[in-house]
């Protein structure tokens, strides 16, 4: 489970997965232009904090999780808080504490697959992905608009659903689908940008995790 929360960093703090396999010009070009006024919007933001709940469903499978987190970034560095698990990057390097595993990662950014830093996915978001406009509907009292993405090239999710808040751009939710069957929602509750946020936060700091707990270093 704690595989399939990770890219939701980047996909939250960036918004700006492209793809769809299909091509529909039209669509696309919608996509791709309510995508980048999201993008330059959210990384407009000094600083951010965003509630979120995260729910995991498999139907076949009979499995329904939800879990509550929240999400701090700054520039490059964030911290993430989703049920036990906590994960941390100085924007240089990534610590993911996974409590039901009870290890503790390190990595270098770079290394991380997916990009786990707010801006990774921008990077290259045109070589990697195509997106597609698919219709406006209400969400929560909201006009959003609701985009598919399918990735260029084969990885764990097939597509990805991101729904953005027709009058202000603002993601409002994402929906990630496995080949297995499962769907993962992210839904974002209050969101507040540009305030103070105290660095340490996005600073590692052994004694807040079990003395005993494992550590993998894999840089």
């Amino acid at each position: 489970m704690i595989k399939k929360i990770l890219p939701f960093i980047a996909l939250l703090l960036s918004a700006t997965l492209y793809a769809q396999t299909d091509h529909h010009p039209r669509a696309e070009q919608i996509a791709s232009e309510l995508l980048t006024k999201a993008s330059s919007k959210i990384k407009s933001f000094r600083t951010m904090e965003v509630e979120f709940t995260y729910k995991m469903e498999n139907t076949a499978m009979e499995i329904v999780e939800t879990m509550t987190g929240k999400i701090y970034s700054k520039g490059d560095k964030y911290r993430m808080v989703i049920g036990d698990n906590v994960f941390i990057s100085d924007g240089e390097t990534v610590w993911n504490y996974l409590d039901d595993m009870y290890e503790i990662h390190i990595n270098y950014v770079e290394n991380m697959e997916g990009g786990l830093t707010p801006t990774a996915l921008l990077d290259n978001f045109d070589d990697e992905y195509r997106g597609r406009f698919v219709r406006q509907e209400t969400f929560d009292g909201k006009t959003v608009d609701i985009i598919d993405l399918v990735p260029n090239a084969p990885q764990s999710f097939f597509k990805y659903r991101v729904a953005l808040n027709a009058s202000d751009q603002m993601l409002v939710y994402t929906i990630a689908y496995d080949r297995h069957g499962g769907t993962y929602t992210y839904t974002l509750g209050r969101t507040r940008t540009n305030h103070e946020v105290d660095d340490r936060l996005f600073a590692f700091n052994r004694a807040d995790f079990p003395s005993d707990v494992d550590i993998i270093d894999l840089r």
